[in-house]
């Protein structure tokens, strides 16, 4: 089949003295492009190149101008490195669909024994009644960007194992030193339970790269854990807003002291407890902000701490150091609500 379609494309160039006339307008538009392009005629013959393909290729364009015989100038590979046919080239794929080709990544193979991953593009050239007269590609060399991004995973898996090493030496010495001092089996749960919120944080930036994660994804995975395996104990209403790895961070410690308090003293210490998140983006004297609302139902009567706890010291002081936000907490006799406000500004990575 490779062999039909080369030879249909040698004899492609002299199938129309017309389309030739108009492909060959296209020439001079192409050399003045600053990527490099290449022009086909109706059965995909390349026929002109401008110099910034040639020098990818690493062909002159002097050989190759008006020579589709010599094509294609290298082998072409896709992203798992197996050699493609001419059919299966983007212009072979234009030239048996019709369809545009766009942004598809592929790997050129140069003369001298380097290779180019591009994002090929071609695009078909007709005439007044829509006839196919040909098409005009183009690639766009991405090799830096690729090597780039390669070497930003290897570090960030560097960087994800190290820091999952340093949370496990924390949770070692903190055993050893709260034992050694004697201190009630409470105090060393209260700090494992932060120090698995904050690695569990930690996880889910990790999964998703440290982009952006969606708020309710926050809120369920520092809940969840405290609703006894029953989902129904858990409301989650709001906008579809994502965090950057500050807030998601911070927000994930405030959720789980609100949770690890329902389960000691509020509504998740009753098997009919339940509590419901719910936030929406709202305006504060012209600055838009996220507003959340943590509300507890159906749990034993609150009653209002006599001194604040570490967790409570948290969410306020965490909120505002870390994001620029606030948080009331009402120690409502039918169940803890805590209104939280941060500037929305504060919530990208």
């Amino acid at each position: 089949m490779d062999a039909v379609l080369t030879s249909a494309a040698v004899a492609g160039g002299s199938r129309s003295c017309s389309a030739s006339v108009k492909l060959s307008g296209w020439k001079d538009m192409l050399d003045a492009l600053p990527v490099a392009a290449y022009l086909c005629d109706d059965v995909g013959a390349i026929v002109h190149c401008n110099r910034r393909a040639a020098e990818m290729w690493g062909r002159s364009p002097v050989v190759t101008d008006d020579s589709p015989s010599a094509w294609p100038p290298r082998p072409v590979r896709d992203t798992g490195h197996h050699h493609l046919g001419l059919l299966d080239t983007p212009v072979g794929d234009f030239m048996r669909t019709g369809q545009p080709v766009r942004d598809r990544e592929i790997v050129l193979e140069r003369s001298d024994g380097g290779r180019a991953i591009v994002l090929a593009n071609v695009e078909p050239i007709t005439d007044q009644d829509g006839a196919v007269l040909g098409a005009v590609g183009c690639f766009q060399d991405i090799t830096e960007r690729k090597r780039a991004d390669h070497q930003q995973r290897t570090l960030l898996n560097e960087l994800n194992h190290r820091v999952k090493n340093t949370l496990a030496t924390v949770q070692s010495f903190a055993d050893h030193t709260i034992r050694k001092c004697g201190l009630p089996k409470e105090a060393q749960d209260d700090f494992e339970g932060r120090l698995v919120a904050l690695s569990r944080a930690h996880d889910q930036l990790t999964r998703g790269r440290w982009e952006p994660i969606d708020l309710a994804t926050i809120v369920g995975s520092a809940v969840d854990p405290s609703c006894g395996g029953d989902p129904a104990r858990l409301t989650i209403a709001g906008d579809t807003i994502r965090l950057g790895a500050q807030a998601s961070l911070t927000l994930s410690l405030v959720f789980h002291e609100l949770a690890a308090n329902a389960v000691k003293y509020g509504a998740l210490s009753a098997s009919a407890g339940r509590v419901s998140v719910s936030w929406s983006v709202v305006e504060r004297a012209g600055v838009p902000v996220v507003h959340l609302v943590w509300q507890e139902h159906g749990g034993p009567p609150v009653v209002p701490p006599t001194r604040a706890g570490f967790g409570s010291r948290l969410v306020r002081n965490g909120l505002a150091r870390q994001l620029r936000g606030s948080a009331e907490l009402d120690y409502a006799v039918s169940g803890l609500r805590c209104t939280m406000d941060i500037p929305l500004s504060s919530t990208p990575g």
